[in-house]
């Protein structure tokens, strides 16, 4: 997901994964999914076959946390601002972890060809001591409409060609 926002000559832009579920919805299936694991290993273990017990409840805690983890990785972020003299960079989950200024007289954004037709092409944003992929969870069509929104910020684009030829 690609959000754009233009205000007092500084244009924001934010970069997202598609989320496919919130995190309400996710605990939600966690809650189902566990419940009827346990449900089943109780009823095991009610028949006597109490070995069942342990390896349900194991599963129960390994689908909820990589669950979770899943979940977790959908809310991270990259958000680029671009002012007349400076661009910044930050990428974060819920605040910024890491974050870049870079001047932006020096600052070039190539768009790199996909390996295979499916793939998503790359997006590199570089000056001359830092180079940052952005939007490296981005589909095809997010990565095409960040591209239109760091050209609409004035950036200087350059898309590569197949070939490798240098195209701006």
């Amino acid at each position: 997901m690609v959000d754009n926002h233009h205000a007092n000559g500084i244009t924001t832009i934010t970069l997202q994964p598609n989320r496919s579920a919130s995190w309400q919805e996710t605990r939600l299936f966690v809650i189902v999914i566990c419940s009827t694991t346990l449900v089943i290993g109780l009823f095991w273990t009610y028949i006597g076959a109490w070995m069942v017990l342990p390896f349900s409840g194991l599963e129960a805690a390994l689908v909820a946390w990589l669950l979770y983890r899943v979940c977790q990785s959908t809310y991270q972020r990259q958000v680029i601002t671009c002012a007349p003299e400076s661009l910044t960079v930050q990428f974060g989950t819920h605040f910024p972890k890491r974050s870049w200024q870079l001047e932006r007289a020096r600052v070039r954004i190539s768009v790199g060809e996909p390996r295979h037709a499916l793939d998503a092409p790359t997006l590199v944003i570089a000056d001359t001591t830092h180079s940052i992929e952005l939007g490296g969870f981005l589909n095809k069509e997010d990565k095409q409409l960040a591209v239109a929104a760091l050209r609409g910020a004035g950036m200087p684009v350059r898309q590569r060609g197949e070939q490798g030829s240098t195209t701006l």
